[in-house]
This record gives structure tokens, sequence and C-alpha cells, in this order.
């Protein structure tokens, strides 16, 4: 089983050959499930939309789509603030359920939001009750679970950017204490596997990079797990001009993974 994680692709900023490139690369490696962890788009705009549907409709695989901070009209502060998700909705609503294939369930979370009380609206912020709903969501028992958001709960320790997602600390031991044992974001533009220990339990936190000129102090780059009966192999996939070349990030066994 193949996942491909991809996070931050930002049309509208997108570096088209780092876009090119990864969608060659993808139809090769030829995944079984892809997973967008938010910011399709720069400003919300309706070309930026389409634009990346098209590129997604082209990989024609399974996908599963969550909302960024940067999904929200950007100049249209009436939208942002009333009906910030609806040109995300409106483009990519076939992408928004969950994908169960195999022994494989992911998930997905909102945790961007149009407008906050404080000065950095971009940080994530997480509805308690609405992620309880998620993990109360009865699974085989073999069953990997998997979620995937925009913002990570906890900020990744070695991540250029530091984040402050609101009730990301009790969203994490949340998650934890379930038996969701992956959580698949984005935000930082730097790709990091990380094992987060809480005291209610554990899990696996994944970042992915971003396919965007917005860099930060790491190539484009796109992730990819691969799932075995024994194993979970996480690699980053950086792009180096021309082509992407495979980075390892971490393999932990599928029977330790966090559950």
């Amino acid at each position: 089983m193949r996942i491909v994680q991809l996070a931050d692709l930002h049309f509208g900023a997108e570096d088209p050959r780092a876009m090119q490139a990864a969608a060659e690369q993808i139809a090769d490696m030829q995944p079984d499930m892809i997973v967008v962890s938010g910011d399709m788009t720069q400003r919300g705009r309706h070309d930026e939309f389409a634009a990346a549907r098209a590129w997604i409709e082209a990989l024609n695989r399974p996908t599963l789509i969550v909302p960024g901070n940067h999904d929200t009209p950007l100049l249209n502060l009436v939208s942002r603030a009333s009906r910030p998700f609806q040109r995300h909705r409106d483009y990519f609503d076939p992408y928004a359920s969950s994908q169960c294939i195999g022994d494989i369930r992911v998930d997905g979370l909102n945790t961007a939001r149009g407008w906050q009380a404080r000065s950095n609206w971009a940080e994530g912020s997480v509805r308690l009750a609405h992620l309880e709903e998620i993990l109360d969501e009865p699974a085989d028992e073999d069953t990997i679970r998997m979620l995937a958001c925009h913002h990570p709960f906890r900020s990744p320790t070695d991540a250029p950017l530091r984040t402050s997602t609101r009730r990301g600390a009790a969203a994490s031991e949340m998650l934890a204490a379930s038996d969701v044992s992956v959580l698949l974001t984005g935000n930082v533009h730097t790709p990091h596997a990380e094992l987060i220990e809480e005291s209610t339990g554990s899990y696996l936190a994944i970042s992915a990079g971003t396919l965007s000129t917005r860099l930060r102090s790491a190539p484009a780059a796109f992730n990819s797990l691969d799932i075995s009966g024994e194993s979970l192999v996480v690699q980053t996939h950086d792009f180096h001009g021309t082509e992407f070349r495979a980075r390892a990030l971490g393999t932990w066994p599928t029977s330790g993974v966090p559950a």
C-alpha cells in the first residue's frame, strides 16, 4: 500500500517545474491513495482553484483533500468571514470524503479558519468536538487509521516555522489516546516525521513539504508512505531542478505504530 502525501501546493505561487516533475513522478509511483494536507491555493481565487482541480484530476488517483488557511478568499473579507470555504467545497467536494483502501483509512479535519480573534489568523484551530466525532467512528481492529489536516497539533521540533495551533495540545492528547496512529499535516513547508508522545499515548506525526516557490530552508518536496505487513516506510522526495530524489524520513514497524 502506497500513499503520496502532498501539502502547500499554493497554486498562484506554484513552481511549474516542480509541479510537472511531481506529476510525472507520482504517475510512475502509482500510489493507491493521495492525501493533500491543505493550501491548494495562494489567495483562494477561482482561477487558482480551477488550476489546482485540473492538476489533481490529471493524477487520477483516489484522493482526500483538506483545506488550509490559504484556501480562503484572501481579498474578499466578507466571504472570508461568512463563507470561508465555499470555494474550496465548490471545487474539491468530490475529494472531501474519507478514503478507505485495504486496511488503511484516512479521515480529514479542517483546522483552518477564515478569521480568528488573534493577530495571526493563519494559525490553526481545532474544534475538539469535531475531532472527537472523527476519533469515535468505528473501525475494524486491523485497520491502520490516519488523520489529515493542515496544521500540526504540536509544532515539529526541527521545522523553521514554529506553529501555534489553538487547542493543539488538547487535540494531540486526544489523538494519542485514540486508535488513530498517524497525523498527516502541512503548513510548515518542510518534510518531517516524528513520534509524538503524550501522557495519553503516542502517534506518528508526518508533515509534507511544498511544491510552491514559498520555500523554507528546504527544496520543494512531497512525501510517500509505503505500508507493508511489517513496516511503515516514510520518505520525502526532494526536487533537484529536474527530478525528485527520495530521502528517508524513517521506518516504523506496523506492529509498533501507535494505536
